[in-house]
């Protein structure tokens, strides 16, 4: 990632799995210097229930807020086997996060 950031000059990333690198851990290491983008892992989306999964959408922005460069959205492409419900409620504990 330094010699992308660095030389490259890459200013944001998208695409995140929890088993690789969670989204908290990049923002941690990498957010001061480029914009985090999405994060929220497919398979979390895909088996979590709605409560436990606005939890962790919450826990995530606890996180990736800080310091700003942080864009909420899911860790890869959004499938159409991800429940529309759990989408939902990813987007709406943005909307309402901070209120």
């Amino acid at each position: 990632m330094p010699d992308l950031i660095d030389d490259v000059k890459i200013d944001g990333k998208h695409s995140f799995e929890e088993v690789i690198v969670p989204v908290t851990e990049f923002k941690k290491k990498y957010g001061d210097k480029i914009a985090v983008l999405g994060g929220i892992d497919i398979d979390n989306l895909c088996r979590m229930e709605e409560k436990e999964l606005r939890r962790y959408v919450r826990d995530t922005l606890d996180v990736c807020m800080q310091n700003g460069r942080y864009a909420l959205g899911s860790g890869n492409s959004v499938a159409n086997y991800i429940p529309i419900n759990n989408y939902l409620a990813m987007i709406d504990e943005g909307f309402h996060y901070g209120k």
